[in-house]
């Protein structure tokens, strides 16, 4: 990992390093608190010869006696001078735990010993001190040689008498609470690291690339609350929306040479939001003025009728079978000028038939018809449809969730579309962090951005107004957020005929009314295929050729869809 992938890390987790710093701080004043006090008490002697009174005898005797002060150091601790101590002071203890409590240092270049003794009583670490100082005095000029008149060479004086301590050496209050604070800010630093180091998730966009190595098309915010609808028309002005905008730009760059615009949207793994950026993104490129074509391609979980509101029980599958023309289950989506074909029926064979020759002409033939179509496909690591499909069109784009997918599993989807012979557009990081300081940018001139209690009481006061009108229904699992089940439950089918049957809520074209799409959506238009799909969502009559007539005849009379698919009827 780079350095600057690091110092994100620690801005996106700097709580971590806060939390567990004042949890060593609070720790280690608590085990201070917690702590027996300890007192020490220390007691000094002074060694010199008794020998000797010419400049160099004293010399050599100061000499002689500073290469001896080890030895006196480690006979303090011996049971020769700490058995006497414990006879004196009738301590119940032995002479190895006594000299567990006794430290010995001398100062360098000196011939002084310091005896310091650590007692929970300070009177009595005075007392053992003391007794330690006296007794070694004794053994040593017991031990130490003798001149030729017998006198001791080496005398010990006592210099410094062990005072009663007045304040515990330990526990260390100040030096606890810092060495806690510093622990809680290391560990804390250490879990940042381990956890970066340990999530595999594609978690920025420089990740992302350098994994795929393709060019990164643009990135999503992810909605700071949920809301229904997709965004480009319920929160056209909104950064969220641009983003949209800006991945719209990105790709006619990349895709500067064509005249029209095939492409594939997938993902490694489901969740990663690819349905709802194929539908916004596709809503984008029709805001440009051009004709286009949603196509939800994802067989195995379609997911677009649900978003949309729109009948799915005919769709895609039901051309590839041969039971219905293109033009017969084509959709306009209200008046956005988003034409959307949904999945139909879900096969038993999604791969076979997306493998067809059916799937190649109908391909080539909306590609020819409209200015782009946007394929909403499968994702890649469970199964192969997108790679089928991309390799048909002028590429695909991998969608990128930053808090759900690995980047083992975006390797293995890139690998998987390059074995494939698809021409990867590039990648789309989904799910980024809002930015706080763009939103008022994109609100009209004199339009601020609205605090969050005025924006519900301008709601409030919104419901009670009349909608524009101009937005297609959205189904009841279009949630910005979430993924909607996919089509053909018994819910969906029920909402979306129910939302049709009531002609007091079809949509029709008007001004926006940005009040009104902050609050809620109009319904659906009304159309005759509309009506005629109503009865035939979730029937097994499907299955019959002749269950298809009511709609071709509605399409007939449907002049929001012009006669482009003639070379399919022929």
């Amino acid at each position: 990992m780079s350095q600057h992938q690091y110092l994100a890390a620690f801005r996106r987790y700097w709580y971590i390093v806060v939390i567990s710093t004042i949890i060593g701080a609070i720790g280690g004043w608590g085990l201070s608190q917690i702590a027996t006090p300890v007192y020490t008490a220390t007691s000094s002697l002074y060694f010199s010869l008794n020998f000797g009174g010419t400049a160099n005898d004293l010399n050599q005797g100061s000499t002689y006696t500073q290469n001896q002060m080890l030895s006196f150091a480690q006979l303090v601790e011996s049971p020769l001078v700490l058995d006497p101590v414990i006879d004196d002071l009738n301590l119940s203890t032995t002479a190895t735990d006594l000299a567990d409590s006794i430290g010995v240092s001398t100062p360098q270049n000196t011939v002084i010993l310091e005896i310091a003794v650590a007692n929970q009583d300070p009177a009595v670490a005075a007392k053992i001190a003391n007794a330690v100082a006296t007794s070694l005095s004794d053994k040593v000029e017991q031990i130490a040689p003798k001149s030729a008149a017998g006198d001791t060479t080496v005398a010990v004086r006592v210099i410094q008498q062990a005072a009663v301590p007045s304040a515990p050496s330990s526990p260390n209050t100040r030096l606890n609470l810092v060495a806690g604070l510093v622990l809680g800010l290391l560990l804390g630093s250490l879990i940042i690291v381990l956890r970066e180091l340990l999530d595999t998730r594609v978690r920025s966009a420089a990740i992302a690339t350098s994994v795929t190595g393709a060019p990164l098309l643009g990135t999503v915010e992810r909605e700071k609350r949920k809301a229904v609808g997709p965004v480009v028309l319920r929160d056209s002005l909104s950064t969220a929306a641009e983003n949209y905008r800006q991945l719209r730009s990105n790709l006619e760059f990349v895709t500067v040479d064509s005249d029209s615009l095939g492409l594939v949207v997938t993902s490694s793994i489901p969740g990663e939001g690819k349905s709802t950026i194929a539908l916004n993104l596709a809503l984008a490129l029709a805001e440009s003025g051009r004709r286009v074509l949603l196509v939800d391609a994802d067989l195995r979980r379609p997911m677009v009728a649900g978003y949309t509101g729109l009948p799915g029980a005919a769709g895609l599958t039901s051309v590839l079978v041969g039971r219905a023309s293109a033009e017969d289950v084509i959709q306009t989506w209200g008046s956005t000028g988003l034409d959307i074909l949904t999945s139909g029926p879900i096969p038993p064979n999604p791969s076979e038939l997306l493998s067809s020759r059916m799937m190649a002409e109908l391909v080539d033939e909306l590609v020819g018809s409209y200015d782009a179509v946007v394929f909403d496909t499968a994702p890649m690591v469970a199964v192969a449809d997108a790679g089928i499909l991309a390799r048909l069109v002028d590429g695909a784009i991998i969608v990128v969730d930053k808090t759900r997918v690995h980047r083992p599993q975006l390797a293995q989807t890139m690998d998987s579309l390059e074995k494939s012979g698809v021409n990867v557009l590039g990648v789309v990081l989904n799910r980024t962090a809002p930015a706080r300081d763009k939103y008022a940018y994109y609100h009209h001139a004199g339009e601020a951005p609205r605090s969050g209690w005025r924006r519900i009481f301008t709601r409030r006061g919104a419901a009670a107004q009349p909608s524009a009108g101009i937005l297609p229904a959205v189904g009841p699992h279009a949630g910005g957020g979430g993924e909607p089940r996919p089509a053909g439950s018994e819910s969906e089918v029920s909402s979306s005929a129910s939302a049709e049957a009531d002609p007091a809520q079809s949509g029709s074209a008007g001004a926006v009314d940005l009040a009104a799409l902050e609050l809620e959506f109009p319904e659906a238009d009304d159309s005759p295929l509309d009506e005629e799909f109503e009865d035939d969502l979730g029937d097994p009559a499907l299955d019959d050729e002749d269950a298809y007539e009511p709609a071709r005849a509605s399409a007939a009379r449907r002049d929001t869809i012009p006669e482009r698919l003639s070379k399919h009827d022929g």
